[in-house]
Parts: C-alpha cells; structure tokens; sequence
C-alpha cells in the first residue's frame, strides 16, 4: 500500500459556484486554435491533494428436468405472496423466460415470517475509510463543489457512497449520475439522460429548444429539488453534454434571474472518474446552438455543422474543456493511497500506464515476462464478440448438469409522487423490465459444474469476497429456506456474510425467497474461489430509488450474482479486482484501454499477458489535453514522480 502525508494549499472562501458565470471559452463559442498549444493560463485553483466455511461438499442434486419446458405452480404461487388489496402502491414483478408477468400490489411490510416488535437492526457494512478518504467525505460536506480524482483501486466509488451517506443524514436531497446507464446502477444512479429528461435525440434539438424541455412538470420539479448533484465516470460525460446540463439547469432554476444564474443553478456539484481512462464516446455529435448534425474534417481534428456554429475542435471533447466546468470553481482533490495492489513495483508500472509515459525496455521485459499463477483466470477481450466466443466455447466442453436462473424483476411504484415512472413498468418479451437492461446481473445466469465464474457483488468484503472475485462452481447444494440470507433482527444470529445489510434489507429478503421459489431449478451454485473460500451463493437483489422525493419509487433486479469468466471485455470489467488475468491487447483501440485492463490485476504475479508487446504502447505519451490539465491542477510532481 502506498503512504503518501497529506497536503493542503490555501483555500478560497466556501464557493459553491454561485457567482457570475465567466465568458464563455473559445470551446463553447468554436474560435479557432492551433492543435497542441496549451489552454489559456488561469489562476491556480484550490487544491487538495490529499495523501496519505466447511470442507462439506454436498451433492449435486438431480434437476427437475421436466419442470424446465413449462411454467410451474411454485412461481405462480410465488408471485401472489403478500397480496393486499387495500394498498395503493403497484409492483410489478417478471420471472423471466416466457413465465407469467403479474400484476399485483405491494408485499406487506412485514417479512414472510413471522417477527417480533423489535423489528429490524441496522448492519453497517460500509468499508472503513482511510485518512484521506474521510477528509474529502468532509470536505464534500462542507458545501464545496469538489473534482476529485486518482487512480484506479483508491477507492473513489467508496468515497462516493460514503459522501452520500454522509450528506443524506444531514438531509440534503443527491441526485447520482453518471454517463450511461450501466454506470449509473453501479452507484445507484440514473444517467445523466433519464436525470434531465432526455434521449439521445434530444441533442437535436437547439439549446433554446432543449431549454423549454427542462420546464416539464416532474423534470422542473426535479431539477429544482436538487440540492447536491454528484457526477460519476465524469471521464465519459462529453463537454457539451455537460454544457447542456449547466446551461438547462441554471434556465429552469434560476428562470428569474437567468443572466446571473450561477453553475448549474447553484447546486452543489461533486464530480469524480478518472480522466485517464476510458474517453467520450461520439463527442460533438450534433451542434449545441442548432442541433444540426456535426462533421469532422479530413483531418479528424474539427467538427462543425451546414450553420457554420463551429468549429469544435476534437481534442476539446473533454468535460474538463467546457465552460460549465470553469463556472463551477471545483476544489481538487487527488487521492495517492492505492488499496488493490501493493506491490509498489507493479503500482510505479500501473502509474506510468495511467499517465501514458512510455515503458523502459526493462519494464515491457518485466511485464511481457514474469513468473505468474493464471490458472483459471480470466481473459480481458478489447470486443464483446470475442469474449462471447471465448465463453461459449468453454462452456460448451463442459458435459456437466446445467442450471439456469430467471432474473425477478420488481418495480415499486409511488403512482401519487411520480407519475410520470409508469414506463418502468414496460416490459421486454420475456417478461424482464426494460429499465433494468443495463443491470450488472445477468436476466438468465446460466451455469454448471465446473465452470469458471467471476462474482459481480461485494458480497463479503472481510472474507475477501468482492465485485470481480474468480472461482470455480465446485457443486450445488438443494434450496433450503432456513439457510437463505436474511436481515439482521434482535435474537437472531446469522453469519456476517450471511446477514443482508444497508438500505431495504427487509425488501431484498422478501426478494431472494420470492426468486428461490419461483425458480424451476431448485439448487444454489456452491464456489470454491481463488482465494481459497468456498461459499454458497444465494441471490442477490439490487435495489435502486427513482423518482424526484421520498418515499421514492424502487426499481430492483434480483439473480444469483454470478457470470461466464472465461473471458471478460475490459470496458465490463471497469471497477472489478481481478485476482488472476490474462489480458490480450492485440485489439486495443482506444486510449485507456491498456490501463484499465492491467490495473483490474492484484499484483504481477496474477497477471499475463498475451501477444505482442506493442499493445503496451497503445496511449504512449497519454492524451495531451489530460496530461496538460493534470500538470495544470496538480503541479509537476504528479508526472515527473514516475518517470
């Protein structure tokens, strides 16, 4: 682990953006400048670079091979627990596979057993903060607009949830978002789209256009509840898309007085992701002021649209170039403590990836060809259809038994605070929610004896079980519902990985009995993981808050946690630690690509790779806007230390 002191500069008055917003920059307006000359010298701006189970195997029961080709009573049943005509609330709850989809109202409040009066005891299962992690939790509560930043396994996505926690209970109302959908259920989110009311189409429309969509009822009243607003995978979020949040947010809530509007309406901004990894995605797509469809030159290096708005530089596309991002006066914040590795060898490698200096010869050496243990590990693809291959190839030589899990959807809708959420009840063909498509957890989870799986939860954390944890199912062992996780109540005494913990446990337990019951397999995946743990592994059901207030609205997805392992694409594998990795660049296309794929691996020693090592050079030199607003922001030291 690496030990680095702390270290604070000066810091300005509390400024939470609510000031006059400064001139628009030549990104926004379109003026030209010659490609590779540094951005316009600003004041420094503040920064805080903070530093600092049982051998037992039981058998492999039989599957009930007749049950698979039709819906049983069981699910049926299932889906009828607790109904109560008298509440006003709907859920709905899909069982996948062509089963039935019922409409029903809400389960009761109480669990499927019986329970004493001294309900339920919290179980805080929030991961201990370190020094530095704790002072930027204080500094977000403080009331700052903060960026914060640093490498991959420093622990933003703990720090996230920890500000989140910490700023609820002082009872500000955060919205979460983040690029895409997928990131944004990582956080317990929406994406930035769903938050402001938009589709992709909607940058079709002029921001003065864009602007009126922002005072549609429940988007105004959203927009206008906000007090804190907190931006994940910001490395993604292209600069006029941020652009158009500012400028819709500050219209609608500072529609009195719109030509002192502070950023973003005077929200507090939290803004987090690592810019060194994956980038924008089709930036410039269509013109801000008319919404035309943009082209890039002959060059690759300008956009522009038939209005002549333009030009947009390419190399401006990032969030950090628009000027939403100067309105908003951030604090800087960097953290240096690395938590996945800590060999500090392999970290000084990761570090100088990240930032794009080339490797010594010695390095690429050291990296093309070390001792490692990478049995049955899992392979980093740069393309979904070669990971897809590689799985289905695997799984196929397997001759073992296979079991196959629906997923349980459920949509808890407060019909009376948000009317406007009746399209999450809309449906795919197989009964799955369509709002939860981009769920981490598979709609089918299908697995058998012998195959390699990757765990997609933090299911034990003491135990060594995290998001990314590898294994191999060693079993399966009968459904019993004594032995299934539950909430932690008075007088009882569950094993800590067993006790479902944080908000909603009552509504997940209720969840995981629902999805055991309804399934037509009737057997839990038994894994015997890399570390050494071997582990039943029930459902796990992901809960997420939709709407604009509380009582919110829940949306939740329930499935055995568990996913084909043999291969992996790196962009899936964002955020997972890997305990073994073999990593195949031959396909990297992308600045950032490389580094997210090494940086998934523990140490050297459960890291390979394959091909050739050019694939090591693919980012050299990093992305010269990056490195230039890195050195802006966080001085010299932070390059030249890895050089």
């Amino acid at each position: 682990m690496v030990q680095a002191s702390l270290e604070k500069t000066s810091l300005a008055p509390v400024d939470n953006g609510n000031h006059t917003p400064a001139a628009p920059s030549s990104r926004m307006t379109g003026t030209k400048r010659k490609r590779g000359t540094s951005a316009p010298s600003s004041p420094r701006p503040s920064i805080i670079s903070i530093s600092s189970d049982s051998d037992y195997e039981p058998h492999e029961p039989k599957t009930n091979q007749a049950s698979v080709s039709g819906w049983n009573k069981t699910a049926e049943w299932a889906a009828r627990i607790g109904d109560d005509p008298t509440n006003p609330q709907i859920v709905l709850d899909t069982f996948g596979d062509n089963g039935p989809v019922n409409w029903h109202n809400e389960e009761p409040k109480q669990p499927l057993h019986a329970i004493s009066l001294d309900a339920e005891e919290e179980v805080d299962t929030t991961p201990t903060l370190c020094k530095e992690q704790q002072d930027l939790v204080d500094l977000v509560a403080s009331g700052r607009n903060v960026f914060y930043t640093g490498s991959a396994g420093c622990g933003k996505s703990t720090v996230l949830k920890a500000a989140v926690r910490r700023l609820k209970e002082m009872g500000r109302t955060v919205d979460i978002v983040a690029p895409t959908g997928r990131a944004a259920l990582q956080v317990e989110g929406m994406s930035t789209w769903s938050y402001m009311g938009w589709t992709p189409d909607y940058h079709k429309f002029s921001l003065k256009d864009l602007i009126s969509k922002g005072f549609r009822h429940h988007i105004k009243r959203r927009l206008t509840e906000t007090e804190v607003l907190i931006i994940d995978e910001i490395s993604m979020v292209e600069n006029h898309h941020l652009e158009r949040i500012n400028a819709c947010m500050k219209a609608v809530r500072c529609w009195k007085n719109k030509e002192s509007a502070p950023a973003f309406g005077g929200v507090q901004v939290i803004v987090t992701g690592d810019f060194c990894q994956l980038p924008p995605v089709k930036p410039f797509q269509y013109c801000i002021k008319c919404g035309l469809e943009m082209k890039l030159d002959d060059y690759e290096t300008e956009f522009n649209c038939s209005e002549n708005h333009g030009p947009f530089l390419e190399k401006d596309k990032w969030a950090f170039q628009s000027a939403a991002w100067e309105e908003a006066n951030f604090a800087y914040v960097h953290l240096k403590e690395i938590h996945r590795q800590n060999d500090e060898y392999f970290i000084k490698l990761l570090q100088k990836c990240r930032l794009g200096i080339p490797f010594s010869p010695e390095e690429v050496t050291s990296l093309m060809d070390h001792p490692c243990k990478v049995h049955k590990a899992t392979r980093l693809l740069c393309t979904r259809r070669e990971v897809n291959k590689v799985n289905i190839e695997n799984f196929n030589k397997l001759k073992t038994t296979v079991y196959q899990y629906n997923t349980l959807d459920g949509f808890q809708w407060n019909r009376e605070a948000h009317p406007q959420l009746g399209h999450f009840n809309d449906r795919f063909s197989d009964g799955t929610l369509i709002a939860c498509k981009d769920q981490r957890l598979e709609r089918q989870a299908t697995l058998r004896k012998g195959m390699l799986v990757v765990l997609q939860v933090n299911l034990d954390l003491p135990g060594g079980l995290c998001n990314g944890s590898q294994g191999i199912i060693c079993g399966f062992e009968d459904f019993d519902p004594a032995k299934l996780p539950g909430a932690k109540r008075k007088g009882e005494d569950l094993p800590t990985h067993q006790v479902i913990g944080g908000e909603h446990s009552e509504l997940r337990e209720r969840q995981v009995k629902k999805f055991m019951m309804a399934q037509r397999v009737r057997a839990w995946p038994r894994v015997l993981f890399h570390n050494g743990t071997k582990r039943t592994i029930y459902a796990w059901c992901v809960v997420n808050s939709v709407g604009d207030k509380e009582p919110y609205s829940l949306l939740y997805r329930t499935q055995v946690p568990l996913v084909a392992g043999w291969a992996m694409s790196i962009h899936k594998s964002q955020g997972m630690t890997l305990d073994r990795v073999i990593v195949d660049l031959s396909s990297a296309f992308e600045e950032g690509q490389v580094y997210v794929a090494l940086s998934r691996a523990t140490n050297l020693e459960g890291l390979k790779i394959e091909g050739s090592s050019e694939g090591l050079s693919v980012g050299n030199g990093g992305n010269n806007e990056v490195r230039m607003f890195l050195h802006d922001k966080f001085g010299e030291g932070l390059l030249q230390d890895h050089y």
